[in-house]
């Protein structure tokens, strides 16, 4: 069951790599299921690598760049949700997305990857991450909020900002050594 789950992402990206023309439909249809497979190819994640020569009986260097090329086309494209740009339905749980994102980020990452466009993308998928996982904690407050006592909910713990948000912070006041 597993295998056949990752063999239609692979097989939907090694599709798109035959035939790039079929992006622009790609892009408005659902994920297959099995993307965490594409991301761990993308990742260099050796186990994905043997998965994927076991699944198509194909070159390993082909599966990594069908899957490569099927995560910038479909899931990085310009007008992704943050879902699809996490390879994620709207279903997923605080695991899976954490798993995907941490997949993306390992092949996306600048100490990895020096292309500029790289570095976007990682930006991108850093602001989706913190995009979902705000709204993530706003849902677990708010039941939280409904579950307790209105004099209670003044010792909760407070709430964490996002690690890149788009806010503008302020500059503060280099410090001074003491004398």
């Amino acid at each position: 069951m597993r295998r056949r789950r990752q063999a239609q992402a692979l097989s939907a990206a090694v599709d798109l790599l035959r035939i790039p023309s079929q992006a622009r439909m790609m892009r408005s249809a659902p994920l297959p299921s099995g993307i965490l497979l594409l991301l761990r190819l993308a990742a260099e994640d050796g186990e994905a690598l043997l998965d994927a020569e076991n699944i198509t009986k194909r070159a390993r260097e082909s599966h990594r760049d069908a899957a490569i090329f099927f995560i910038e086309q479909i899931l990085l494209a310009s007008n992704s949700d943050a879902y699809r740009m996490l390879g994620l339905d709207k279903t997923a749980t605080a695991v899976e997305m954490r798993r995907h994102m941490a997949y993306l980020l390992k092949w996306l990452h600048p100490d990895r990857n020096t292309d500029p466009h790289k570095g976007r993308l990682a930006r991108r998928v850093l602001l989706a991450w913190n995009e979902l996982s705000a709204a993530r904690r706003a849902k677990e407050d708010k039941l939280a909020a409904g579950q307790s006592k209105p004099e209670s909910r003044a010792g909760s713990p407070a709430r964490r900002r996002p690690m890149y948000s788009q806010e503008k912070t302020t500059a503060r006041a280099p410090r001074t050594a003491k004398q």
